[in-house]
């Protein structure tokens, strides 16, 4: 049986293959288990496809630091290099329920109340996930207009949403749809692969990937 880490970095890089665009696009690959591992902001998408290639599984679960630390650090780069104005999108994944963290839910909500990183001021919050996650925990966070969380059935559903909600909802390729519930679940999903005009837009986005001892 294939590891579960495995087919999240190689559905990680077919992510960065299929929506980064070197020119525009500024992302960044963070990791978390008992504690949370932040990358650099970089334009590069062979540098991202190296983060995502040394990434590794063990220990346990710190959702929501990694959540908290990759939203706080996210808007702090993007400020310093002077893009304001320019989307931005933090996208989590994680198989498992939060249980090493610091902080807490209300202090995840706090930061982006803080931060002001709402849609209606082009940041985005999206959250998924697959086996052990905790629904409950995920639209705790997301409610209210929050975030958005994707209750998937695997790994490859994960990136293939990521990528069609970056599309719609960050890049506003208009050829794909999203429906979501007012607690923040995403219900349905449905687009192409980037459009021509998807790609000449710029957009930072964090991906935060599950890296505990589940992904074994």
């Amino acid at each position: 049986m294939t590891k579960k880490i495995t087919t999240m970095k190689r559905r990680a890089r077919d992510f960065l293959n299929e929506v980064h665009c070197d020119s525009r696009h500024y992302g960044v690959v963070n990791s978390f288990d008992s504690s949370c591992s932040l990358g650099q902001l970089t334009s590069s998408s062979s540098t991202l496809k190296n983060d995502v290639d040394s990434l590794s599984a063990s220990g346990q679960t710190a959702l929501y630091d990694s959540i908290y630390h990759s939203i706080g650090s996210l808007a702090k780069a993007h400020y310093e290099a002077n893009r304001q104005g320019i989307p931005m999108a933090v996208l989590t994944f994680t198989d498992g329920k939060e249980n090493n963290s610091s902080r807490d839910v209300e202090d995840v909500r706090e930061l982006i109340r803080e931060l002001n990183f709402f849609p209606s001021n082009n940041c985005y919050f999206i959250i998924a996930g697959v086996g052990n996650a905790s629904d409950s925990q995920m639209k705790e966070l997301c409610r209210d207009g929050y975030g958005l969380y994707i209750s998937a059935s695997g790994i490859d559903e994960v990136f293939t949403k990521f990528k069609q909600l970056l599309l719609r909802l960050v890049l506003k390729d208009e050829r794909a749809a999203v429906k979501t519930h007012k607690n923040g679940k995403v219900v349905k999903v449905k687009g192409r692969k980037r459009s021509v005009g998807a790609s000449i837009k710029e957009v930072d986005y964090a991906l935060n990937l599950d890296c505990s001892s589940s992904m074994r």
